[in-house]
């Protein structure tokens, strides 16, 4: 067997099973049947294959079935940029710990262990330590003391209280409780988009395998019109040309399912990825049902939009951290006070206080700004006006998108009937062409000509069933929901 007729050999069992997935979840019996009883002529024609074999029944009974919203549970449960967004917002809690932190004291402890590497002399003036009467000058003369090179250690620690930067922290602690609520907003949008990409692949696979299940159907016509085509040409009733003529189109038919086989296999790596999971795992997935009505009041449905968007939230929360910045700005203009306790250590250096201890207060303020926190001030309330009118922005283009994907789906909901009329007055004209055709009252070109029309509204009635429920996702999307 050559390369070609493995491949479409593979493709074939690849239908095969597709089709047999298919019919086991179609709730009719007599379409289960009908599906089954393709895809058994589709692995028997092709090449290299006779029975239904072992690995074929193995395939079928491992083969995981997703649905759209199983899938979309998976994604949210395992995709890696959800992960990653979950992490920031874990990190944002570790970083309003740390602001917190500030709220209490502050401890400081040094050691210094020093060695000297010159001689150091002190010298006293007499009566340096005063004069008194009955003893006289202390030290009576000039004195000086001289200290030979060794080692010394110095001991510090203080504990620092701030008092009057208490609001200003407490203002700080609350802009990192705003960037964390900001980073959950960043991961409700993922889990947002991860979802609606995942319905999008979802349907995308749809399209794919209900295009391989269209030219399984078309080849299995080709050939049995290829066995008539040939039985005429036996007893002089057509051309070779004719038998020609379809043969090219069913290798033509076969090269496209073969393509469309591998588009398939991308599909299903790129859904793989978005599960978070090996790219190799294998699975099916269930045929959407049929478009059934959807009603939603537009007014509602802005409103609840509005409520539910992460872009109106985060616009909102926006708006909180602007104006916490202009209060953090403001609060600069209070004096920094605070209560402060040193206590200091010092060995082998006998003129001096071996332990001293001190506890105070302390204030700083900077007298002199030039206008510069003024200025500062201004420009962050000019920001919070820029995040107010941000979010006027957003809400308006909320409620744009809203409406504009509930009139998707209404123009999709429309199109299906369109399709479908389509669809049944083009499989009619398929059915009397071919009577036509038998009793040679039509000819081989215009039943290839109807048949080709059939399968391309098929794929019009099955592409609009999929855009209906693709308009449908992206409606979920607009209104804030997974």
């Amino acid at each position: 067997m050559n390369k070609s007729q493995t491949a479409l050999s593979e493709s074939s069992k690849t239908s095969f099973l597709n089709l047999i997935l298919i019919a086991a979840h179609k709730e009719h019996t007599i379409t289960a049947f009908i599906y089954i009883f393709i895809s058994v002529l589709i692995y028997a024609f092709s090449p290299g294959s006779t029975a239904i074999s072992e690995e074929v029944v193995i395939e079928l009974e491992t083969v995981e079935v997703l649905t759209v919203q199983g899938a979309v549970s998976t994604a949210l449960a395992q995709n890696r940029n959800i992960e990653n967004a979950a992490l920031d917002v874990s990190k944002a809690g570790d970083d309003i710990y740390a602001a917190k932190t500030k709220l209490f004291p502050e401890f400081d402890f040094s050691v210094f262990e020093l060695y000297h590497l010159t001689e150091e002399a002190f010298t006293f003036q007499e009566g340096a330590f005063g004069n008194f009467p009955v003893i006289g000058p202390i030290p009576p003369e000039k004195t000086t003391i001289n200290t030979a090179p060794n080692f010394t250690t110095y001991l510090t620690a203080s504990v620092g209280q701030p008092l009057s930067q208490l609001y200003e922290i407490s203002l700080f602690v609350k802009q990192r409780e705003v960037e964390q609520k900001l980073f959950d907003q960043e991961l409700r949008a993922n889990r947002q988009e991860v979802a609606d990409r995942v319905k999008k692949e979802y349907y995308n696979i749809l399209k794919s395998q209900s295009s391989l299940r269209s030219k399984d159907e078309k080849i299995v016509f080709l050939k049995s019109l290829s066995e008539l085509v040939d039985r005429n040409v036996a007893v002089e009733r057509a051309l070779e040309q004719d038998s020609l003529e379809v043969k090219a189109r069913l290798a033509q038919v076969e090269y496209e399912r073969f393509v469309t086989q591998n588009k398939l296999a991308t599909e299903k790596e790129r859904m793989n990825k978005l599960l978070g999971r090996d790219i190799e795992t294998p699975f099916s997935v269930l045929e959407v049902p049929d478009a059934e009505p959807y009603v939603i009041d537009q007014e509602a449905a802005e409103d609840i939009a509005l409520s539910q968007r992460p872009e109106i939230k985060s616009a909102k929360l926006y708006i909180e951290f602007a104006e916490n910045e202009v209060r953090l700005k403001k609060a600069k203009y209070i004096p920094e006070i605070g209560v402060e306790f040193n206590y200091i250590a010092n060995f082998n250096i006998e003129l001096l206080p071996e332990n001293i201890a001190t506890v105070g207060l302390f204030a700083k303020y900077d007298v002199f700004q030039w206008g510069k926190k003024g200025k500062e001030v201004s420009k962050k309330k000019k920001e919070v006006l820029q995040a107010e009118n941000d979010l006027s922005e957003a809400e308006a283009q909320v409620r744009i998108d809203v409406n504009s994907k509930i009139r998707k789906l209404e123009e999709s909901s429309v199109l299906i009937g369109v399709t479908e009329l389509e669809q049944i007055a083009a499989r009619e004209k398929l059915r009397v062409t071919m009577n036509k055709y038998k009793v040679q009252e039509a000819l081989l070109t215009d039943l290839l000509e109807a048949e080709s029309s059939l399968e391309d509204k098929n794929d019009n009635y099955e592409k609009a069933v999929l855009d209906y429920w693709t308009a449908r996702a992206d409606l979920e999307k607009a209104l804030g929901e997974l």
